[in-house]
Formats: structure tokens, C-alpha cells, sequence
């Protein structure tokens, strides 16, 4: 039985204010080319979009980081801790249990430009552990990953920048150590269709053509309503990267399993430093900052009385949007895995120098899904 059964989620947004955060309901909507920049490739099949007077294209929110981050950078807002309640809008996946519709209500918490980002980050997932524990007692675990260490062992491996990009794509859509070595290599084997158009890609690179015409040109049709959501730079950029992929000699075996290794790594919180020490010390990889950072984590978590038991580390613990830059973590009730998380979050500092800061912001967060936090609760009474 859990300690408050008839508790509201709307108590979940006092507790944050009561921990210093300023209540914000931003923008029901947002330029849709924003949206589609940072959501992975799942999310952006799930979006709802829909057309100003003006006929922009826009798109309802799919989650709150995105319209909170725009109001910040434009200083429309005076605080850098906030909480928000209320609706995000995105169709639910195939997979999952606990929604049929496209609206679902996300309380949460986003801590904007403070310096001291492993304090901010275990503030987070403790404060997110405290209060969902009033709903599930000690019947949670915690998972954690950090991204930037597989981003650093890509760097390290060399990887050029068409496979960095396809390899990072892999790792947003959530799949095993297993099924990303066998994507991998269904990737290094795959050719263009058709030879690649290198005199437009010479044209592009000496400025006689834009990313417009260069697809215009390459599509053969002035219709690009096929790319709707995309930016035509991006488009361009990729293509000129696989063009001059090397499919032989990119990647061999030994670079795809030392990537597999690594992102086999996982368990208990209490070991995990020494099996990623022992993998930076066989490939020569220095991880020494990461290895810190998780471990000052853990120190913080520790101080506010949650468990090392209760906490797993899983290197491709990942989410299905892309701005995600280091710390990544995930709340489940206990022996529920194939449940969705209540809770997820973690750190995303690029967020705002992609939309155009001159200065970078750090940037940490965490969102509750309430549709999840109820279903599970319903399931679970005795």
C-alpha cells in the first residue's frame, strides 16, 4: 500500500514551488522548424502541427523545455528555476500503455544558468525522488547514464562526422548494446543509391549555390514540401557527408566492438566507476571527468538519503529528443521495466546557443508524467 494513495498530482507542483521554483505556464505553441531541430526522429512522426493567420507553421508543444527555453532567451522571464503543470501535445507510440490521445499532462521542474551543475543536477534527481517516493514509498529505482562520455568516445575513435551524426541517431532511438553493433553495420555497408552529384557539391562549396537550389537541382522539382520540418542546411550537410564517406575503410570491427563494450557497460551504481576506469584504461580513453562527475552525483544523492541500491547506471539509457548533453536519468517503479518511465531528465546545455544565445547557459531539468504516475498507481493498489 502506498503511504498516500488519495495524494493530488497538483501537490507535486506545490512541493517544487516550495523548494524555491517559480510557477510558468509557457507558449501552447512554436515555430515548428525549432521543434523539429532538437526532436529525434520518433518524437518528430508523433508531432501535431497546425498554421498561424499568418500562415507560419507551428507546432503545439511536445514538451515544456523547448517553450521555456525560448521565453528565457528573450527575457520574458524572471527567474531561472521554474516548474510547470500542464499539457504537452505529441501522439502516443505504438508501445505505449498508459495514453491513447495526444494531450498528456507533464509536471516539472528546469533550473536555467547555474554554475554549479553537479550540485543543480543531484538537486534534481533528488528532488524528484523525494516526492515521488510520497506516492511509491521505497518501491522506485533510479537510472543513470551520461551521454558526453559516448560523445567523447566517438571523438576519440576518430568517427568522421556523417557516421558521429547516424551513430548519435542510433543511440536518441533507445536501442541495446546489440541492436546499435548491428545497425552500425548495416550502416557502414550502405551506398548512395546513385553516384553522388559532385559537381553540385563543388557548386555549394564555392557559393555559386544555395541549400535551396542544391536540392531544388538535386530533386529535379521546385517542391519541397517533401523536407517539410527540415532545414535545407541540414539536408545539404549530410548529404555532402555521405558523399564523401569512405564505406570501406570507415569504421572496422575492432572500432564497432570497443563501441558495443562500451555501451554494454551497466549495474549497480557501486561498481560502475571501476568497470568504466578499466575501459579507459584498456582503450586509452581518458574519462577521468565523467567518471568524477558521476561519482560527486552519487555523493550528492547519498547526502539526501536515497540509496546506492536503488541507483543503476546503463551507458544507453537515452531519450527520444536530442538536446541532451550530458547527465542523463530516468525514475521507474522497481521490477517494472517494460513499464515507461514517471520520470525523466537530465542536462542540456546547448539548448540555448542553438537558439541563438551568444553565451552559453547551463541547463538541467526533469519532467513527471502524470498519465504514467497514475496508471501505475492504479495498478499497484492493494
Amino acid at each position: 500500500m502506498h503511504k498516500e494513495m488519495d495524494k493530488d498530482p497538483a501537490s507535486i507542483r506545490e512541493f517544487f514551488i516550495n523548494k524555491g521554483y517559480t510557477f510558468c505556464n509557457p507558449a501552447m505553441t512554436i515555430p515548428a522548424d525549432i521543434v523539429m531541430n532538437f526532436m529525434g526522429e520518433d518524437v518528430r512522426n508523433r508531432l501535431l502541427f497546425t498554421s498561424s493567420p499568418g500562415g507560419d507553421e507551428l507546432c503545439l508543444r511536445p514538451d515544456f523545455t523547448l517553450p521555456l527555453a525560448i521565453s528565457y532567451i528573450n527575457n520574458e522571464l524572471q527567474s531561472n528555476k521554474f516548474v510547470y503543470d500542464g499539457y504537452a501535445f505529441r501522439f502516443p507510440s505504438i508501445n505505449e500503455k498508459t495514453r491513447y490521445c495526444p494531450e498528456f499532462r507533464q509536471i516539472g521542474i528546469e533550473n536555467f544558468g547555474d554554475k554549479n551543475k553537479i550540485d543543480a543536477e543531484g538537486d534534481v534527481i533528488s528532488q524528484a525522488y523525494e516526492i515521488l517516493s510520497s506516492f511509491y514509498d521505497d518501491h522506485l529505482e533510479i537510472k543513470i547514464s551520461d551521454i558526453s562520455m559516448f560523445y567523447q568516445l566517438l571523438d576519440h575513435l576518430n568517427i568522421d562526422t556523417h557516421l558521429f551524426n547516424r551513430f548519435r541517431r542510433l543511440y536518441w532511438r533507445g536501442l541495446s548494446a546489440t541492436e546499435i553493433k548491428d545497425s552500425i553495420k548495416k550502416i557502414i555497408n550502405t551506398r548512395f543509391d546513385i553516384k553522388p552529384r559532385l559537381d553540385l557539391i563543388e557548386e555549394y562549396k564555392n557559393n555559386n549555390l544555395s541549400s535551396i537550389a542544391f536540392i531544388q537541382k538535386l530533386a529535379g522539382s521546385d517542391d519541397l514540401s517533401v523536407f517539410s520540418g527540415r532545414q535545407p542546411d541540414d539536408i545539404v550537410k549530410r548529404y555532402i557527408d555521405k558523399s564523401e564517406l569512405s564505406n570501406n575503410n570507415a569504421i572496422n570491427d575492432t572500432v564497432i566492438e570497443q563501441i558495443t563494450e562500451f555501451l554494454s557497460i551497466k549495474g549497480n551504481i557501486s561498481k560502475i566507476t571501476q568497470l568504466l576506469d578499466n575501459f579507459q584504461k584498456k582503450y586509452h580513453i581518458d574519462f577521468a571527468e565523467g567518471i568524477e562527475n558521476l561519482e560527486n552525483r552519487i555523493k550528492i544523492l547519498r547526502k539526501n538519503q536515497i540509496p546506492t541500491d536503488m541507483i543503476e547506471f546503463n551507458a544507453t539509457l537515452s531519450r527520444k529528443v536530442e538536446y541532451y548533453t550530458g547527465l542523463v536519468f530516468e525514475v521507474r517503479m522497481k521490477n517494472k521495466n517494460k513499464n515507461e518511465p514517471i520520470a525523466i531528465g537530465g542536462r542540456y546545455d546547448k539548448i540555448f546557443e542553438q537558439l541563438g544565445s551568444k553565451d552559453p547557459i547551463p541547463a538541467v531539468g526533469c519532467s513527471i508524467y502524470v498519465d504514467r504516475l497514475l496508471f501505475d498507481e492504479g495498478n499497484n493498489e492493494s
